[in-house]
């Protein structure tokens, strides 16, 4: 399968993203087949937000799953797959932890600081680049 760079045109993040939405991507160089173009750099595509979910107020991370669905090719919808960017803001459920256990000794405020600690969000910011594969083989018109 031929492998495509592409970049996501709108930033992404866990807190902003919803499941189910798309997003404009685009083809970044061009596919050539036997030195000759077949898909020109700057084709714009679609990609998809797979799975979004903030982080929580107990410290769990944000979580973000995007993938490439498909490029347009003069009017023609090419189907890109193997593409995702998967990644898990940093927790802090263990600081949550070792405030909670350091609060038991002191005062019994302090264990409530704990549980507003949040993990961090994750956010793909506008012009990121990934890989993609063209989903089938591409057929060029003589």
């Amino acid at each position: 399968m031929t492998l495509v760079r592409i970049e996501i045109l709108e930033t992404q993040g866990s807190a902003l993203s919803k499941p189910d939405a798309h997003f404009p991507i685009r083809l970044v160089d061009p596919v050539q087949i036997d030195g000759k173009t077949v898909i020109a750099a700057g084709v714009i595509g679609e990609g998809e937000v797979v799975h979004a979910k903030r982080s929580s107020m107990s410290g769990g991370p944000g979580e973000l799953i995007l993938a490439a669905r498909w490029l347009d090719v003069n009017g023609r919808k090419v189907g890109l797959r193997s593409m995702h960017i998967s990644e898990s803001g940093k927790s802090a459920i263990k600081d949550v932890n070792r405030v909670l256990f350091a609060s038991v000794a002191t005062v019994p405020v302090a264990a409530a600081i704990g549980w507003f600690m949040t993990g961090k969000e994750v956010v793909v910011p506008s012009g990121t680049h990934a890989e993609a594969k063209l989903a089938a083989d591409f057929t060029v018109e003589p």
